[in-house]
């Protein structure tokens, strides 16, 4: 029978691997991925090191585990929300919205993560970002109009327009977190009150899109 070592649990587990992913998810999240050392990740998680390296190559190889579980489960989150065979229509727009928006609530961890790593992403983590990012682009055009065109110089701008909106649409609800952090700008109001200002600016993007396919080429 395997036994504790330190008090700590023992390596070989194999329930231990996805433990020690969560912990890492945490300690990433907090410090960033130069200042976390496999040492900071085995105390959080309460394993020796050898059970990180047992299971791991070591911290990149455990923080692209973390992003990959960050994804994932963004991407479930959106699917459930609005399935990729249905439309995309204002109602499942806020679906979408209030959905990633009770994932970032009950998910602290995670959300801080993609904040902190998404934007300085390299090498495999940026082929993951990238692939992500690029599905939710995709999807996220579903809720503007086509808008066609046969004016080059206005497809052209017209397409400019609608990447624009796009990623801000993606951006907007988990990025707002940062601003509710501790001591931001928003942290001081209601969760509500912000969520439905989030809601209140996915609306208006979409609808001043509208307007601008509306618009004379």
């Amino acid at each position: 029978m395997a036994t504790k070592q330190n008090g700590k649990q023992p390596a070989h587990r194999p329930s231990r691997r996805q433990h020690i992913i969560a912990a890492a998810v945490r300690v990433f999240g907090r410090n960033g991925f130069a200042e976390t050392s496999v040492q900071d990740i085995a105390d959080e998680a309460q394993v020796v090191p050898t059970a990180v390296y047992y299971h791991f190559a070591g911290k990149e190889e455990l923080l692209e585990l973390s992003m990959r579980r960050v994804f994932d489960q963004l991407n479930a989150v959106v699917e459930a929300a609005r399935p990729e065979s249905e439309p995309g229509d204002a109602e499942s727009l806020v679906r979408v919205i209030d959905a990633v928006w009770d994932w970032v609530e009950k998910n602290p961890d995670e959300a801080r993560l993609y904040q902190v790593q998404v934007a300085s992403a390299n090498g495999n983590l940026k082929a993951l970002r990238d692939e992500f990012e690029q599905r939710h682009i995709q999807r996220a055009y579903d809720y503007l109009p086509d808008g066609a065109t046969r004016n080059p110089r206005a497809a052209k701008s017209r397409h400019a327009s609608q990447a624009l909106a796009v990623r801000t649409l993606i951006s907007t609800t988990i990025l707002v977190t940062a601003l509710r952090a501790e001591g931001g700008p928003l942290s001081e109001l209601p969760s509500r009150s912000v969520q439905e200002a989030v809601r209140a600016l996915a609306l208006r993007i979409v609808a001043a899109d509208r307007g601008s396919a509306a618009a004379p080429a």
